[in-house]
């Protein structure tokens, strides 16, 4: 949440449409500083580049680029290979007056002057949520959305000796999916893929639809008036679907290979698991070992260690596990469905009694996962144990509201980000909005502020902010000031 005053607010989440590709060029075999473009062989040019080391004599990069876009080989890491790779990113072709948009955003005081300015924001695309005093409420997904030819789907590697990897110039801003004053009262931004006024498809790696789904369940609900108590437990969430809808096809195929009483009781447990997130919950762990170990089982020979590490770290593996746990004829099941998923329970169970001890009752949630704050000091012994905050048990996961999230993989599952911040602001009293940050807000160790809402985050609680005069002096501890170095005599 970016800014907000008495009369209107603004917020802003990635829109992660895909505005970059990845374009494989056919090199002139006579010469391998030219590359087919457009019916002929083009020169690339290359620039040098000089990092600064501290302590080291500084490194020099050469870069080379196509008329594509940069050659990005070498960060592509062990998976590129050797035909070059170049990077055309909408970011780098566009006139992207982002900062004049952001400062338009903080005095849009109407939703004219707010479509305005978001449609300034070009690249990285971000979904920019706004509101006013009088109640008008609006939402951009704010990027220039490049028009390719059509067939091509930017998710995989383009060929660069043909049209496929061109750009035929951008759609504009009204194509955008965006929505303003809609009738059903709120808006709900999620980072899930969104709709095209136009019915246009904006190519993307969206996060699930779930949380969005379970918020826009909840705020439907025309019962509930809506005021800043219950606001506080909508962001504090820790339930999805995801989950339940996951296993549900796979419990038939559970019930059917596990054959001990006490494993079929922890089955029937899952079958009975509302895809929530709370400390308490050992359903909870159970759930996120076995969805390691199912895609250990169905991924990991067919792709090896260097894929299947990728695989893990991409948003695809979310919405590849629903697909193939729907689907019995998947081809990675390799016609062995049954003892792939038999195998996954298995090991799980057998990895859960390692970790936290052979009683299912002790898996609680609270000790498998849980949110350290680390310092980058503290990635040494025994400074972590100075400089890190934490670690707490974490409510929440990966795609619930209280989006405390961790890679998938064996427990337990350390944090690796969430909510950076909570505020909540009531137009009616805006100023006595509640706000909470991770941490705190000094980043100096051993500052008194460094860590003192770190245990207030995790719990779920805020901080009331304070915004007129009288209050702000009222409750001022300390004041810090800036001042100019002066020029010697």
């Amino acid at each position: 949440f970016l800014g907000h005053n008495k009369d209107f607010g603004w917020s802003l989440t990635m829109f992660q449409n895909d505005d970059l590709d990845l374009i494989a060029e056919k090199v002139n075999p006579d010469n391998p500083n030219q590359v087919w473009y457009h019916d002929k062989w083009v020169d690339m040019t290359s620039s040098e580049q000089q990092i600064a080391v501290k302590g080291q004599d500084p490194v020099t990069l050469t870069l080379r680029t196509s008329p594509h876009g940069p050659i990005i080989n070498d960060v592509l890491g062990e998976n590129a290979g050797k035909t070059p790779i170049a990077m055309w990113w909408a970011f780098l072709d566009t006139e992207n007056p982002i900062l004049d948009g952001f400062y338009q955003l903080n005095r849009a005081d109407t939703l004219a002057k707010a479509r305005a300015a978001a449609a300034k924001v070009q690249a990285p695309g971000l979904n920019i949520v706004w509101a006013n005093a009088k109640g008008d409420i609006g939402w951009w997904a704010a990027a220039q959305l490049p028009i390719r030819p059509a067939g091509v789907n930017p998710g995989f590697i383009l060929d660069g000796s043909t049209a496929q990897a061109d750009k035929l110039g951008f759609y504009p801003f009204s194509a955008n999916p965006q929505e303003e004053n809609p009738a059903r009262g709120y808006v709900v931004s999620a980072n899930a893929q969104p709709a095209s006024p136009t019915g246009m498809p904006i190519p993307g790696y969206y996060n699930l639809a779930d949380r969005g789904q379970q918020l826009n369940a909840q705020l439907s609900d025309n019962s509930v008036k809506w005021d800043v108590d219950n606001s506080q437990a909508l962001q504090l969430g820790t339930t999805t679907a995801y989950g339940p809808r996951l296993l549900a096809p796979l419990l038939p195929v559970l019930r059917e290979v596990v054959k001990d009483p006490a494993q079929l009781k922890l089955v029937e447990q899952l079958a009975a698991w509302k895809g929530d997130y709370p400390l308490d919950s050992t359903s909870a762990t159970l759930f996120n070992q076995f969805l390691f170990n199912l895609t250990d089982a169905a991924f990991h020979p067919k792709l090896g260690d260097g894929m299947f590490k990728t695989l893990l770290t991409t948003r695809v593996v979310d919405a590849a596990l629903p697909r193939l746990a729907a689907s019995a004829d998947s081809p990675w099941w390799d016609g062995h469905r049954a003892e792939t998923v038999k195998l996954a329970w298995d090991n799980s169970l057998q990895h859960l009694k390692a970790t936290f001890g052979d009683d299912p009752s002790q898996w609680q949630w609270g000790k498998a996962h849980t949110l350290t704050h680390g310092h980058p000091l503290g990635s040494q012994k025994p400074l972590d144990k100075i400089v890190n905050v934490g670690p707490f048990a974490a409510p929440g996961t990966h795609e619930v509201p209280n989006n405390q999230s961790a890679q998938i993989g064996p427990a337990p599952w350390p944090v690796t980000y969430g909510p950076s911040t909570r505020r909540l602001i009531d137009f009616a009293d805006a100023a006595h909005g509640l706000t909470i940050n991770p941490v705190g807000q000094s980043g100096v160790p051993f500052d008194k502020h460094y860590s003192d809402q770190a245990e207030t985050y995790i719990e779920g609680g805020y901080e009331q902010a304070h915004f007129n005069d009288e209050e702000v002096t009222a409750n001022t501890r300390s004041t810090l000031k800036l001042l100019p170095a002066r020029t010697p005599q």
